[in-house]
């Protein structure tokens, strides 16, 4: 048992759409036994993933965030700069964070992937003093959060809901940006900030975005002319939206954003509070187990 590897599974039992519910099951039927020693626990209120996981430092190999990105920000927020690992069984909705990593969307095949796993490291962000791992910026993105928030059901359709519902009600905002010792002004429709390489749902608005090379990868978008919205788009879903003519993508270790006037931030998927001016970095590193 000394040179098995003690992991520890957090549940989030309401994330996404319930693929989550048989993962006691899918466990124990497909976890390599000779290789692990695993727990199971599951959070009980919102938080409750960064209490567990901020105990499980030092007292277990990895820990594994099972849940959407949101719970993957909590649960990876506690293990920077340790030796306790974040591994990830996606059951979100969009799942941004482990398509950038090719990790299996289905749960049963997620929970075989560790059994090949391997430890590597990858980087993490902050704004301002809060934690990211996958994207956070301001703008639409933000509004479209907010709403899907508070939208009855989870999925694409009701992410489309969301940002179609926003669409044609929002209106773009004057930035300055500072990075790279430059200052630019911009009059942008959202501003993302990105360690992966997309949203969710294959909706890859950083598409050459890498988890380990120390940069972000800034989106900043225009808005485009309504008959073009359809062909941007579909750009973004095959990972060209870095040859968009409305989308510009700056690589930078960090970058100021001034003139933020919503207050709100999306921040891997959940609507966060962040007024004033808003700092994005790169931070500490995080080992990640797959």
């Amino acid at each position: 048992m000394d040179n098995k590897l003690k992991i520890l599974f957090i549940v989030n039992p309401i994330s996404g759409i319930g693929r989550q519910k048989k993962i006691e099951q899918l466990i124990d039927l497909n976890l390599n036994k000779e290789r692990f020693v695993p727990e199971i626990c599951y959070t009980q209120y919102a938080g409750h993933a960064i209490e567990i996981a901020r105990q499980a430092v030092g007292n277990y190999d990895i820990v594994t965030a099972i849940g959407g990105d949101g719970s993957i920000n909590e649960t990876a927020s506690q293990l920077v700069e340790t030796e306790t690992a974040l591994a990830v069984i996606p059951c979100g909705s969009g799942n941004g964070f482990a398509r950038t990593l090719n990790l299996p969307l289905k749960p049963e095949d997620a929970v075989k992937h560790l059994n090949t796993a391997d430890f590597k490291t990858i980087d993490t962000c902050t704004v301002n003093d809060k934690f990211f791992i996958s994207i956070a910026g301001t703008g639409f993105d933000s509004v479209v959060a907010a709403k899907y928030e508070q939208m009855p059901g989870r999925g694409f359709k009701t992410y489309f809901k969301a940002g179609f519902g926003s669409f044609f009600k929002y209106q773009q905002d004057e930035y300055t940006l500072l990075y790279n010792g430059i200052e630019r002004k911009e009059r942008a429709f959202l501003i993302t900030a990105c360690n992966s390489t997309q949203y969710g749902y294959n909706f890859r608005i950083a598409p050459q975005a890498v988890l380990d090379d120390g940069l972000l990868d800034v989106a900043i978008v225009r808005r485009p002319p309504l008959w073009r919205i359809p062909y941007t788009a579909a750009g973004i879903m095959l990972g060209r939206a870095h040859r968009s003519k409305y989308i510009d993508i700056v690589r930078c270790p960090s970058i100021t954003i001034k003139g933020s006037t919503s207050g709100y931030i999306n921040l891997d998927g959940e609507t966060v509070e962040c007024k004033g001016d808003l700092v994005f970095k790169v931070a500490g590193k995080v080992k990640f187990f797959g």
